[in-house]
């Protein structure tokens, strides 16, 4: 943590927020495979009385400290880092037959 960031009561609540959520995950306490946006934004309005709308934390999960413990949204879903079980497993089979399409079309007709 910077002296800078402490200047700036907000910005020292919302690390703080950050920290306590991640401590939240760790222990099982949030579920990660179902927080969504509207629970997160009330999270940070009960306990650190920060108000924010979506746009503002789309935009805000992209700098520290949210970037350090969310990797995304996914419509209303918040995608916390460590925990992205939305990539659904490969199939092998399916994978070679999307290539064979895939270099198909590529290939010029005569």
């Amino acid at each position: 943590m910077f002296l800078f960031e402490l200047a700036d009561p907000a910005s020292a609540k919302l690390i703080v927020l950050v920290n306590q959520l991640k401590t939240d995950l760790d222990n099982g306490i949030i579920d990660p495979s179902s927080y969504t946006t509207d629970e997160f934004l009330t999270y940070l309005q009960d306990k650190g009385d920060i108000v924010l709308d979506v746009t503002d934390l789309y935009n805000m999960i992209k700098n520290p400290p949210l970037n350090t413990v969310i990797s995304n949204i996914q419509g209303d879903k918040v995608v916390f880092k460590g925990h992205d079980e939305t990539q659904p497993s490969a199939d092998p089979s399916q994978s070679q037959q999307v290539v064979q399409q895939m270099a198909q079309s590529a290939m010029p007709t005569q």
